[in-house]
Formats: C-alpha cells, sequence, structure tokens
C-alpha cells in the first residue's frame, strides 16, 4: 500500500447536514481551522458557509448537487439524519441509502489519501445481534433496488426504522473502509450517544422519557454537538492515516459502563 499524506493545511471538505446540531457545529470548529467547509443540507446554514441544496432521500438530488461541488475533495463528512418522527421510508432513505449513494459516487473524485466519516448513532452500536438481516440490506447494489429490499421487507425493519438505519450505517462503515484504501482513503464512524439538538425530543419519546433521562444520569449529563464534532473533527482532520473501518462510540462512557459493570445495568423500562 502505496503511503499518502493526510495532513494538509487547508481540506476541501464536503458535509451533509451541516445546517444545525452536530453538523453546525463542526463545521465551525472546521472553518476555524481554515479548511474550506461546503454544507449539502435542505436547510442554509446560517453561517456564512459554502452551501449546495441537496436531498439525500432523492438520487438524482444528490447527483445535481455533486455536479456543482469544487474539485479537488479531501474529505467526506456525513452527519445529516432524520430522528425517528420522519416517515419510515424517509428514514432509511436519508440515513442510510443516501448517505451510502453520495459516498460511493464522491469517493473516486477525491484527493488521495482523503477520508469519510460517518456519524451512525450509538443506538446502532449493537448491529452484529441482526447481522444476516442487515447483511442481506447492505448487499443491495444501489439506491433502487435498497428501496425495494425495504418494501419487500417491512417486517424486519419498521418496527424501529431509526434503530435499523444507524444499524446499517454503523456496519455499512466496514464495507466502505475498502472503496479506494489502496488510494490512502479511509473510512471512519463515529457513534454518538444522547446530544442535545433540535432531534433530542423525537428520541426522547422513542424511548421514552424516563429511560432517556435515566441514561443521561449514569454518565453525568447530555453530550453537546461540540463534545461529537470534536471526535469529528479528529477523524477528518488530524493524524490518523493509519485508521480505518473504526466505530468510535462517544457516549460520555455509557455503553462501557454497562460493559465494565461500573453503572447500573437496569434502568427504567
Amino acid at each position: 500500500m502505496t503511503e499518502f499524506a493526510t495532513d494538509a493545511t487547508a481540506l476541501s471538505i464536503v458535509l451533509t447536514g451541516g445546517a444545525t446540531g452536530i453538523g453546525a457545529a463542526t463545521v465551525a470548529r472546521l472553518e476555524a481551522q481554515g479548511h474550506s467547509v461546503t454544507v449539502l443540507d435542505i436547510v442554509q446554514p446560517t453561517a456564512p458557509t459554502a452551501f449546495i441544496h441537496c436531498d439525500l432521500s432523492d438520487p438524482a438530488a444528490i447527483d445535481r448537487a455533486m455536479a456543482q461541488l469544487p474539485g479537488p475533495i479531501n474529505r467526506l463528512i456525513n452527519v445529516a439524519g432524520v430522528s425517528n418522527a420522519a416517515a419510515n421510508d424517509k428514514i432509511l432513505q436519508v440515513n442510510f441509502l443516501g448517505m451510502r449513494y453520495l459516498t460511493e459516487r464522491l469517493v473516486p473524485r477525491m484527493t488521495d489519501g482523503g477520508g469519510v466519516v460517518i456519524v451512525a448513532s450509538s443506538a446502532g452500536y449493537d448491529w452484529r445481534q441482526r447481522q444476516p438481516v442487515i447483511e442481506e440490506f447492505l448487499n443491495t447494489p444501489d439506491f433502487g433496488a435498497g428501496m425495494h429490499w425495504l418494501q419487500q421487507n417491512r417486517t424486519a425493519w419498521q418496527d424501529n426504522p431509526y434503530k435499523f438505519s444507524k444499524q446499517c450505517a454503523a456496519a455499512y462503515t466496514y464495507r466502505a473502509a475498502g472503496l479506494a484504501f489502496r488510494r490512502g482513503i479511509r473510512v471512519n464512524c463515529v457513534n454518538p450517544g444522547s446530544t442535545g439538538t433540535r432531534l433530542t425530543a423525537d428520541f426522547r419519546r422513542l424511548v421514552g422519557p424516563q429511560r432517556y433521562d435515566w441514561g443521561v444520569q449514569q454518565v453525568g449529563r447530555e453530550g453537546t454537538p461540540v463534545d461529537i464534532a470534536e471526535v469529528i473533527e479528529y477523524l477528518a482532520t488530524g493524524n490518523n492515516r493509519w485508521l480505518n473501518g473504526v466505530e468510535l462510540l462517544v457516549d460520555g462512557g455509557y455503553i462501557a459502563g454497562l460493559t465494565g459493570g461500573w453503572i447500573q445495568t437496569r434502568g427504567p423500562q
């Protein structure tokens, strides 16, 4: 494998979902370091950031957005996502199928030594518990085939579309890590835990307010968008060129506490 430099002073970065929350916090950190960020979103950021309208639920819209992107591109950061409040199909389209579509079309345009960051969720960290069905979905070759699979296998995912979408995003990291590894392009994943954003109310309803608040109490506080953005920034721009195909839990230690037994093992049901 050829060595590639990954520590350019100023990078050209494409980031989805940069108008609010974790995405906006990440954009702010990247631009403060002198990097050039182009945001793909359905909402224009309030900050004076380069912006291209893009609906990740529509492959044609993704193609139009990609045609407007500047070049060369050094990094892709996939933050955009919708919560459990969205329609079932929309959740899978935005959180996985659109993300995969964009990633696989943008990676060939990226410079050698580049990198991709996928933001999934701690809700998807347990994807191996249902690996056979997830692998079956990931085997679909494109957006259309993915939608067909979802329509034909609704009982496999529609009980919790958000969780399934994030399980798929986390699992996809391992496949995406091989897309262009010989060119030094790495793909890593961030799995945020409970984080205070405009989507938090939706997640509290999904798991139940008591259970959500109990989980937050176990690690002392809710995460902030900046907590997650710090890790995304490191994966995208830090000195980590031998890090590829890795999932990082960013949850204040909640999963570690459950695994290691240093927090309560049972909360409100």
